[in-house]
């Protein structure tokens, strides 16, 4: 069956770093992207369910992407992996550029990425109970089991610390070009970040003013 193509662009030291990885782990990248993109649409889905993204916040991802230095990037895929993906972009509207770099990211899930949402560098039960499998043993027998469902061990300790799976786990403002759905209370200069930063002043306001009403109020009563 004739396969499709599809593009992306990515951050260029993203991109370099995961061609590293792939090249020493003898993965052809075109298939792994193309089953990686097919599998993980299902649980962007799910996890994205009843949401779409602003246009706004959509144009703001994207303008944070374009600040970095970008490469363009063109796979082939099966035809269903395609229509999938766009199908996705379109009912969330989500950038596929965003959707692409995110995957890698997680993909690659270093050390500083798994620090930074709490994650243990190393496979653990703790926290999770029994929801963890074990590994096997046998060589082969852990890249299968690896195989099907890469990203499951990360998923599931993302999901018990921040209560949402890995397209909506918080990155810093500056990833936000691998943001597949972005809140507008996120976005920079829209009513609903205005608000938000609003609220946040008034509540931070509260615990500024208490001292000096207190030490007003000592003021007052030192007088008489």
């Amino acid at each position: 069956m004739p396969k499709s193509a599809i593009s992306f662009r990515i951050p260029t030291r993203l991109w370099d770093a995961f061609k590293g990885q792939t090249d020493s782990l003898f993965l052809s990248r075109a298939p792994f992207l193309d089953y990686m993109v097919r599998r993980e649409l299902a649980n962007l889905r799910e996890e994205l369910k009843g949401l779409k993204q602003s246009t706004r916040a959509k144009r703001h991802v994207a303008g944070v992407l374009k600040r970095q230095d970008l490469t363009s990037v063109n796979i082939e895929v099966q035809p269903e992996t395609a229509d999938a993906l766009r199908e996705a972009t379109a009912a969330h509207n989500m950038g596929r550029d965003a959707f692409m770099s995110r995957l890698v990211i997680f993909l690659r899930s270093t050390d500083s990425l798994l620090r930074y949402l709490e994650v243990p560098l190393t496979v653990q039960r703790r926290g999770i109970g029994s929801s963890l499998e074990d590994m096997p043993t046998s060589p082969l027998g852990a890249m299968e089991a690896v195989r099907d469902d890469p990203l499951f061990y990360v998923r599931a300790h993302v999901e018990d610390v921040h209560g949402c799976g890995i397209y909506r786990a918080p990155l810093p403002s500056s990833a936000d070009w691998a943001a597949c759905y972005l809140p507008d209370d996120q976005v920079p200069n829209t009513p609903a970040n205005r608000r938000r930063l609003k609220e946040e002043a008034e509540f931070l306001a509260i615990f500024s003013d208490e001292p000096q009403v207190d030490a007003k109020r000592t003021a007052r009563r030192s007088s008489k």
